[in-house]
């Protein structure tokens, strides 16, 4: 769905940014540290990406070898990465690349920990001797991975998001200082699914829900999706806390109410009617909104406030009396 891929594009585009700025920073103060693990981060990015099958350079050539970090053997393709975007970054790698390696490798790319690269209008001509260098095409970054997953199917786009994560977590953490993140998590969390709500389903009654149809579809998962309501129960408190603070009112509850009905249909769609898995997914979801805000979420507290809001809203069943 729509709605997925939004997310996942999001959640995507938000890691890119934090990590550019990070790396800016790093430039700042002159730590070189990122820049090393930058070689093994854009191999696993870009054969995720692009399918290529990269491996690093000086590990398997030598360290003597200083026109490119990456390569691909059967894919022809040599990577320089780099955070130096200057035309004389690129001539000094071209200088080493032609004449050694510009037969195995058809190309020759840089790429760079940034969402733009910027233009470049030199002329590499008299340093390529024929060989096919287009400073256009041949200079990637962030936006280029950007816009190469927008066309991607929804589980490939899912596995690089999870690259993501695993890569980059910290950068997902929160900064902030001082305050209760739990609390921040939820009110995040309660802010988004309101107002997030498709309008022409607020309105939806639930006050008569169909339990026979809801017994029936999620028998096998009662117990177990009921169980997170009770084992996160000490949370209670705190989800309170985080509805007063909003203001958690009639209109409120019923957008709430509107986004889990839609988004729980979805979920379950996507995950073959199964409601443990549906419910894990909805909770990642949110989890990744809470961080997307800077919030250092915690899952349990997700998982407790959903629990809570299903009960209420009857999008999951209730028990068997």
């Amino acid at each position: 769905m729509t709605f997925q891929r939004q997310d996942h594009l999001a959640e995507m585009k938000e890691y890119l940014i934090r990590l550019e700025l990070h790396i800016r920073a790093d430039i700042a103060l002159r730590h070189q540290s990122s820049h090393i693990e930058l070689e093994a981060f854009f191999r696993d990015l870009l054969n995720q990406t692009f399918g290529w099958n990269l491996g690093n350079a000086n590990a398997k050539l030598g360290p003597n070898q200083d026109s490119f970090d990456l390569f691909d053997e059967h894919g022809n393709v040599a990577v320089q990465v780099t955070v130096t975007t200057t035309a004389a970054k690129i001539k000094k790698t071209l200088k080493g690349f032609i004449g050694k390696h510009d037969r195995q490798y058809k190309r020759l790319i840089f790429v760079y920990p940034v969402i733009d690269v910027p233009e470049s209008n030199a002329d590499f001509n008299a340093l390529l001797k024929g060989y096919d260098f287009d400073a256009s095409r041949d200079r990637i970054g962030f936006g280029v991975i950007l816009q190469k997953a927008q066309d991607m199917v929804v589980d490939d786009q899912e596995a690089l998001v999870q690259l993501l994560r695993k890569e980059l977590k910290p950068l997902g953490t929160s900064l902030q200082m001082g305050v209760d993140q739990t609390l921040e998590t939820l009110i995040a969390v309660i802010q988004f699914m309101s107002s997030n709500a498709p309008i022409a389903e607020i309105q939806f009654d639930e006050q008569q829900p169909d339990f026979q149809r809801k017994r029936e579809r999620f028998r096998d998962h009662t117990t177990q999706i009921l169980n997170q309501y009770r084992i996160n129960q000490s949370l209670h408190a705190t989800v309170q806390q985080a509805r007063e603070a909003i203001g958690y009112d009639s209109v409120r509850v019923a957008k709430i109410q509107a986004w889990l009905k839609i988004r729980s249909i979805d979920a379950l769609r996507m995950n073959s009617d199964n409601a443990a898995d549906a419910f894990s997914q909805l909770v990642n979801d949110l989890l990744k909104v809470a961080h997307s805000r800077g919030t250092n979420a915690e899952e349990t507290a997700v998982r407790y406030l959903l629990a809570d809001e299903f009960v209420r809203c009857n999008v999951f069943p209730n028990p068997v009396s």
